[in-house]
């Protein structure tokens, strides 16, 4: 078999350009998401005390990436004392005899903001893996409230669509 230079070349021309030929998957502008994982471990705070970390790690797709706020967004539905201020919100409930019972505002909310995560180019099609780890302080005097638990979660992007909801699995100490 007789193999030339030109041959090659127009090989790895289509080596190259074939990835440039898949279709580009439409996704919705209205963010989606989906729980990945979810872990807890003991550790301590800065002041050497006590805690249990809990990291939240979930799939995030966004067809318009607009999704996170940066520093400046405080302004308009940003303004801090806006429903849309902070772009994740993460309830918790508690596992009682079986049944799962909201944990009431404020402990049982946690609200994060999330950076601005969008991507740069020409396709704005957000797909991402975003964790969070929320801490629970505890002593001998004021210890952990319950046992097991989970959480229940979503995010809002900068159009203010808001995702679906998801749940994490249970966490106990």
């Amino acid at each position: 078999m007789k193999f030339s230079l030109s041959s090659s070349i127009k090989y790895l021309a289509v080596l190259i350009f074939l990835p440039a030929c898949q279709k580009i998957v439409d996704y919705p502008n209205e963010p989606s998401i989906s729980f990945t994982a979810v872990s807890s471990k003991d550790s301590t705070d800065v002041l050497d005390n006590p805690v249990k970390r809990v990291t939240l790690t979930f799939h995030l797709i966004d067809g318009d990436g607009d999704m996170g706020l940066g520093v400046t967004d405080t302004t308009g539905p940003f303004h801090k004392d806006s429903a849309y201020y902070y772009n994740l919100c993460i309830q918790e409930y508690n596992k009682e005899n079986g049944t799962y019972t909201q944990v009431p505002a404020p402990d049982g909310l946690k609200r994060y903001r999330i950076p601005d995560l969008t991507p740069s180019g020409q396709n704005k099609t957000l797909i991402a893996d975003i964790s969070v780890t929320i801490e629970y302080p505890y002593s001998a005097a004021d210890p952990l409230p319950y046992d097991a638990f989970r959480y229940e979660f979503y995010v809002v992007d900068r159009s203010l669509n808001i995702s679906n909801k998801d749940t994490s699995s249970v966490i106990s100490w």
